[in-house]
């Protein structure tokens, strides 16, 4: 390790002799210890060779990672506090692992070690608990704008002998601003950000993974697609090789009758084939790494082909031509599924999902309901174009006792006894529908969320009751209907339908006593 890193600083010595007065001293032992009693765990082998020849470099130094910083001990810890103090507030986007399986997809992990940032909430880290096709102590990039996180290398020497190859090739810029901000990057371009340079280049470095395409030439495979695909393709991704990589793919309203090339798409995690004539899904029986399949207005029938997409997690089916929901029983990571405005009558081959966190559906009948019913699993219920459904129709609903949020559209509700077995809802929001008694919402003690939007509701007064509710949507007339009448201030922040300038400033004063 020592040697690599003088064999690093002796290449630059001309070009960039500011590295090596920015190298600290080296990390002791018991610092070492501190570190590693303090996250839980002990430091990657390599890395911890790394800080007894170097604990970090210097505020402002060059970059010892192309213009990236090597974080000291105390600099890593405090990155690493802070991710870990996060961990309960991550944010709930996609996150994509290049190749698939290598990186486990979230946002935050504990067990990514930041041995370098940018400044803009971006790292450069060890990756100490990889997914199942993963190495441990492979060099990885994550952060606020890393959504798609690479293998850069599969160890740190690798990183190290990378950046010692590419010192002896040139294959660098250095920028100096001025003599107070130096700094280097990789390639000739000039100041080029590391971790956007990754995106094009052959990873893992070092020992970089090949792209096969069924055993055939991707120039050979681009050459047999029809004209409109090949035009299709350059518009979309700019190249063939770009396209079977991509990890998004949107396609919508372009007339798609066949879409056998996405099979090659091994990697694909996001595909959106809204409003198309597509009639036949099999090609998607290769991109096994797909977590969120769009197919909006499709008049697609047959799901089957779903069943080699171990990785779903997102389905939305709302108009199309699908009756059978049966496919998707073998699916163990769905999570959300929307079937609004299709011919599914029978929703019982679901009970196996038990992943399956959300539902949306339309239109929907007694023999429907009852077979939600047998979802004990949902924890989120969609269902809109209610219609004049019948309180009978409405008691299986009772029976979801998870429930976190409902949403009820479209509809004339006779009361709201159904949900009285609901005791874990915690969110309930009704659209552009009447309420004929609304009092047996005060029933359920976890109800924290109330929104009324276009929606009429008698004895609305008796909410008052309620001990659990903190936030109501609704109109203005709602509004003042509500504000004086509970014993302690709820959050009427939000207003739907318009105000007067009377009752907007009555709004405001209401508001301007709930900060104060």
């Amino acid at each position: 390790m020592k040697q690599l890193l003088q064999e690093i600083i002796d290449l630059l010595q001309t070009d960039l002799p500011e590295l090596a007065g920015a190298l600290n001293p080296p990390a002791s032992e018991e610092e070492l210890h501190k570190a590693e009693a303090e996250m839980g765990f002990a430091l990657q082998a390599e890395l911890r060779e790394l800080y007894l020849v170097h604990n970090g470099e210097k505020d402002g130094g060059p970059g010892l990672f192309f213009g990236l910083p090597f974080l000291s001990l105390d600099d890593m810890l405090a990155e690493w506090r802070i991710w870990v103090g996060l961990e309960n507030h991550a944010m709930e986007v996609e996150h994509y692992s290049v190749p698939a399986g290598w990186i486990k997809e979230q946002y935050i992990h504990r067990y990514w070690l930041p041995i370098s940032k940018d400044w803009g909430g971006n790292n450069l880290g060890i990756d100490m608990d990889p997914a199942d096709k993963g190495i441990k102590g492979q060099l990885i990039n994550f952060g606020r704008d890393e959504e798609v996180k690479y293998v850069i290398a599969l160890r740190l020497t690798r990183l190290l002998e990378f950046i010692r190859d590419t010192a002896r090739e040139g294959n660098y810029s250095v920028n100096r601003e001025d003599e107070e901000y130096i700094t280097w990057s990789f390639g000739k371009e000039g100041e080029v950000h590391f971790l956007d340079a990754i995106r094009t280049m052959e990873l893992p470095v070092c020992e970089p993974f090949g792209q096969e395409i069924g055993g055939q030439n991707l120039n050979e495979w681009y050459d047999s697609l029809d004209n409109d695909w090949k035009e299709r393709i350059i518009k979309t991704t700019g190249s063939p090789d770009a396209f079977v990589r991509a990890k998004k793919l949107y396609f919508i309203r372009e007339g798609l009758t066949d879409i056998s090339p996405l099979g090659q798409c091994t990697d694909v995690r996001e595909l959106v084939l809204s409003v198309n004539e597509i009639r036949s899904i099999e090609a998607l029986t290769g991109c096994k790494q797909l977590k969120n399949l769009y197919l909006v207005k499709n008049p697609v029938t047959d799901l089957s082909p779903l069943q080699e997409c171990e990785q779903l997690q997102e389905l939305i089916l709302s108009g199309s031509a699908v009756t059978d929901v049966t496919p998707l029983s073998s699916l163990p990571k769905l999570k959300i599924l929307d079937v609004q405005d299709t011919q599914i009558r029978d929703f019982s081959p679901l009970k196996p999902v038990k992943s399956l966190r959300a539902l949306e559906i339309s239109n929907p009948d007694k023999e429907q309901l009852r077979s939600i019913a047998e979802l004990k699993q949902l924890k989120e219920l969609t269902i809109s174009k209610l219609g004049q459904i019948t309180e009978s129709e409405l008691t299986e609903l009772g029976k979801l006792v998870n429930l976190r949020k409902l949403v009820l559209e479209g509809g004339t509700l006779p009361n709201m006894k159904f949900m009285e077995g609901l005791h874990r809802l915690e969110k309930l929001i009704v659209r552009e529908s009447a309420i004929e008694d609304i009092s047996a919402l005060i029933q359920l003690e976890n109800l924290q969320s109330l929104e009324l939007s276009g929606t009429h509701a008698s004895n609305l007064e008796q909410l008052a009751s309620s001990a659990s509710l903190s936030k109501i949507t609704a109109s203005f007339q709602q509004f003042a209907l509500l504000k004086d009448r509970f014993d302690r201030f709820i959050d009427f922040s939000t207003i739907t339908g318009g105000m007067s300038d009377e009752e907007s400033k009555i709004w405001h004063e209401y508001l301007d006593r709930v900060r104060a």
